[in-house]
C-alpha cells in the first residue's frame, strides 16, 4: 500500500537572477537552477525568469513541518544574506510544499510561529500543491 509523501522546496526567482552568484553568496549548492531565456525541457517555450532552489526528496510524512524544517535549517543561518540579496537583485522567495496524498491519508498542514516569523523576515511566500491519487 502506498503512503502519502511530502516534499518541501525553497525557491529564489528573479528576472536578473544568476544562479552562480546566488550559490556563491549563500555558499549552498542548489538542487535545481535555470536562467531567464533557458529552454524548458520537452516544451517549445523559454523560462521567463531565473531560478535557484533547494528541496527535500519526497518522504512519507504526516506533518509538512518535518520537510520544511530540513530546508529552514539550511537557509536560516543565511537570513541576513537572503535579506540583502533579495533587495540588491530584486528577487522573490517562496517555500513550496508538495503533497502526494495516497489512501486518503492527509498530513498536518500548520505553520509554527518561528517559521512564520522567518518567512516574514525574508519576505517569502508559502504555497501548497496537493495531488490526490487515492
Amino acid at each position: 500500500m502506498k503512503s502519502t509523501t511530502v516534499k518541501a522546496e525553497f525557491s529564489i526567482e528573479g528576472e536578473r537572477l544568476d544562479p552562480a552568484i546566488i550559490t556563491d553568496l549563500l555558499q549552498i549548492n542548489p538542487d535545481e537552477t535555470w536562467r531567464k531565456g533557458d529552454s524548458i525541457p520537452g516544451k517549445s517555450m523559454v523560462r521567463r525568469s531565473g531560478n535557484w532552489s533547494i528541496a527535500t526528496e519526497f518522504e512519507a510524512s504526516f506533518d509538512v513541518n518535518d520537510q520544511l524544517s530540513q530546508i529552514v535549517n539550511i537557509i536560516k543561518p543565511k537570513k541576513e544574506r537572503l535579506q540583502n540579496i533579495r533587495e540588491a537583485y530584486k528577487l522573490a522567495y517562496g517555500f513550496i510544499i508538495i503533497i502526494k496524498i495516497e489512501n486518503n491519508s492527509k498530513p498536518a498542514i500548520h505553520f509554527d510561529t518561528d517559521l512564520i516569523n522567518f518567512v516574514a523576515e525574508i519576505k517569502a511566500e508559502i504555497g501548497v500543491d496537493l495531488y490526490i491519487y487515492s
